[in-house]
């Protein structure tokens, strides 16, 4: 696979498990909190198997960070049953998810 297919991949995986993580901290009182957090490392995992395929520079990694801001965002959107808390710890959780994938 070419690198901009990778990326897309990469981001696609990363926000779906973004998304999940955050909403089991988001409604962590719901039955499906747990789930979702399993859910979470599953999918990383995966994405960390994309991330191994290529070798990242510096304008990679700004624009995989600019292009999973704007997945996660839209996809939170898109998940009014969230609490509203979803948005103030997506820019943390996209920090903490690139930092332990080195991309940060």
């Amino acid at each position: 696979m070419g690198k901009n297919k990778d990326m897309q991949e990469l981001t696609n995986l990363m926000s779906m498990a973004l998304r999940h993580k955050i909403g089991s901290a988001a409604n962590k009182d719901e039955f499906y909190a747990n789930k979702y957090a399993k859910d979470a490392e599953v999918i990383m995992k995966e994405a960390e198997k994309v991330l191994l395929r290529q070798n990242w520079n510096a304008y990679d990694k700004a624009k995989i960070k600019e292009q999973l801001k704007i997945k996660l965002r839209r996809e939170l959107e898109q998940k009014d049953f969230l609490r509203n808390e979803k948005f103030e710890i997506m820019n943390e959780e996209i920090d903490k998810a690139l930092k332990k994938f080195g991309l940060f």
